[in-house]
């Protein structure tokens, strides 16, 4: 019985090396996150759409960073709508939503997995509506030379 007994508790100390083994893994693995670079939506985003009715329209959302909050202002060249303050810009994970009751308008998107160069986001796939009609648009980052 002796025997079976230093074979359990020299199994069970195995295991618990093995899982703070695993634990420091982890933990680096994860921790390492915390020393990456932050990303940044600050910039211009542009998509276009089209609504079959007078051809291409074009959107953009200037995005800014103030006191750790984003603030958006939205422009439509083609429907004669400039500078815009969005209401709101929301984050929750990797969507994003630009609420701007003004113009009865707002943009729901998820955040894409590329990246720039410079380690920041490039693309946002969403809806834009306005108006109560929804139209499915991506937004590129504007990059500047």
């Amino acid at each position: 019985m002796e025997k079976k007994t230093q074979k359990t508790i020299h199994i069970i100390l195995m295991l618990i090396v093995l899982a703070v083994m695993l634990t420091g893994t982890f933990s680096s693995y994860f921790n390492a996150g915390s020393n990456a670079q932050e990303l940044s939506l600050a910039g211009e985003w542009r998509g276009t759409f089209n609504i079959n009715i007078g051809g291409d329209r074009e959107i953009i959302f200037t995005l800014t960073e103030e006191a750790g909050a984003l603030k958006a202002v939205f422009d439509s060249p083609t429907e004669a709508i400039m500078a815009v303050s969005a209401e709101s810009v929301t984050i929750t994970g990797n969507d994003i939503r630009i609420f701007i009751p003004r113009i009865q308008g707002e943009y729901f998107g998820t955040i894409h997995k590329d990246r720039a160069p410079d380690g920041q986001p490039v693309r946002i796939d969403g809806d834009w509506s306005h108006a109560g009609e929804f139209m499915p648009i991506t937004i590129l980052r504007t990059l500047t030379p």
